[in-house]
């Protein structure tokens, strides 16, 4: 299992070095309203929608490399906890990639408290709390004559983007484009693949995919890259 982080707008991506300590918390809750009724006394009736999801876990950032770590190139600590520290005070969301639960949805950090616990030489313990980011999407009347809008003005920016599956096949439009050992350009590049080049997805990891390439595949963006 790998847990990423990532922020799409910065093209930066945080993996954590160490799998969760012990579970993590994925609860999913429908919405309800209790209505008190002469008859039969109260009642739950089913609302559209859901609750916010809250994803919760456990882990630490080691002070050196051990065979526990999901990659070898590890960051000091205090790094770890300075990047995601500076997500909350600008209340960026990120997008959530747990790999074995398949989840792939963009969050607000709403939790993360790191500590020191005696003995333990330099890593730094931590529990998370990550909620799941809806967007808000606010009309507003403008001009009731408008031709163009028809009187109403979108506020929301423009986030979409092209969603690819396992099998999804593109073609290169960079004159020439790395592959990655992971999804983001902190990781050491494997090779690189010129224009034209048709490449197959296996997995999407925000605007990072995982291809077929080579003998053990390899990450590449996919701002340059078109679907075939």
């Amino acid at each position: 299992m790998d847990i990423y982080l990532i922020d799409e707008s910065k093209r930066y991506t945080l993996q954590f070095p160490v799998n969760p300590l012990d579970s993590i918390s994925n609860p999913k809750e429908k919405k309800f309203s209790t209505t008190d009724t002469v008859e039969f006394g109260e009642v739950d009736i089913s609302e559209k929608g859901s609750k916010i999801r809250e994803i919760s876990f456990n882990s630490f950032f080691p002070l050196q490399y051990d065979s526990y770590c999901r990659y070898v190139y590890i960051m000091a600590p205090h790094d770890y906890v300075g990047v995601i520290e500076s997500w909350m005070d600008s209340d960026t969301h990120v997008r959530l990639i747990i790999t074995e639960f398949n989840i792939n949805e963009l969050v607000n950090i709403s939790k993360f408290t790191p500590e020191i616990k005696a003995g333990e030489d330099g890593d730094i313990y931590f529990s998370i709390t990550l909620r799941t980011y809806k967007e808000l999407k606010i009309e507003t009347i403008i001009n009731a004559s408008s031709e163009d809008s028809g009187g109403l003005e979108n506020n929301r920016t423009d986030n979409s983007q092209d969603e690819y599956k396992d099998g999804d096949n593109v073609k290169v439009t960079a004159s020439s484009l790395n592959v990655r050992e992971g999804p983001g350009t902190s990781y050491d590049i494997l090779g690189s693949v010129s224009n034209g080049t048709n490449l197959e997805i296996y997995r999407q990891y925000g605007n990072w995919a995982d291809t077929y390439w080579g003998d053990h595949g390899g990450y590449v963006c996919l701002d340059y890259v078109t679907k075939v």
